[in-house]
């Protein structure tokens, strides 16, 4: 009974060690660095319902993350990240931004929900030149990063 006792208690420790070390390798500069570019990829998606053509790679998206307030490191899995995430859509000299409310999860997997500005990813819906209403890929958007 006393040996069962022991190695459940091993085990809900080797659990907690084991849950705690991944969320020690969820950082700012990973965050940031899955965000951005899942971002611009469904910008340039969004940008295709609009019926105008442009490549991820030309937007030179970059995503500054941080978590809570100054009181918090920037590290961890919780529901108090957020991001600003900066591209250019007219040349390299014109930057724009769009700000996301993040819930990071130990295993590097995240959910966006966008914060604005509004016709950018404030809405669940867009409207195409066409007329037809169709989903907003950037006002909520789900990735992964290795946490390794």
């Amino acid at each position: 009974m006393i040996r069962l006792r022991i190695n459940a208690l091993a085990v809900i420790v080797a659990v907690l060690f084991g849950t705690a070390a991944c969320g020690n390798h969820i950082t700012a500069d990973r965050v940031g660095a899955a965000v951005g570019p899942t971002f611009a990829n469904l910008y340039v998606l969004q940008q295709e319902q609009h019926g105008r053509q442009i490549a991820a790679g030309s937007l030179h998206s970059t995503a500054k993350c941080i978590r809570g307030d100054r009181s918090t490191a920037d590290k961890g899995a919780g529901e108090d990240w957020t991001c600003t995430v900066t591209w250019f859509k007219s040349g390299r000299d014109i930057p724009v931004a769009a700000n996301y409310s993040l819930h990071v999860q130990a295993n590097g997997c995240y959910t966006a929900e966008g914060d604005g500005p509004i016709d950018v990813n404030g809405q669940p819906n867009v409207v195409t030149p066409q007329g037809d209403t169709v989903i907003n890929p950037l006002y909520k958007f789900d990735g992964c990063f290795d946490t390794t």
